[in-house]
């Protein structure tokens, strides 16, 4: 078996290694899952919880004082 057999071999090996790890990367690319809603969407939907949260607060806060 000569030097040039070896490297051909070698070659191939790394061709068929390259294919596989390319199509793997591929499906995986494919298979990933989308989410239902997108992170500016969740930040917007946070935000106006918190800001609905501080107004009801802040009007139980008048009533109180209007209390006392």
């Amino acid at each position: 078996m000569s030097i040039n057999t070896i490297f051909l071999f070698l070659l191939v090996i790394a061709a068929y290694l390259n294919l596989y790890l390319t199509l793997k990367k591929i499906r995986i690319q494919k298979n990933k899952t989308k989410l239902p809603i997108s992170s500016k969407e969740w930040r917007e939907k946070v935000e106006d919880e918190n800001f609905k949260s501080w107004v009801s607060n802040r009007e139980k806060l008048k009533d109180k004082r209007k209390d006392n």
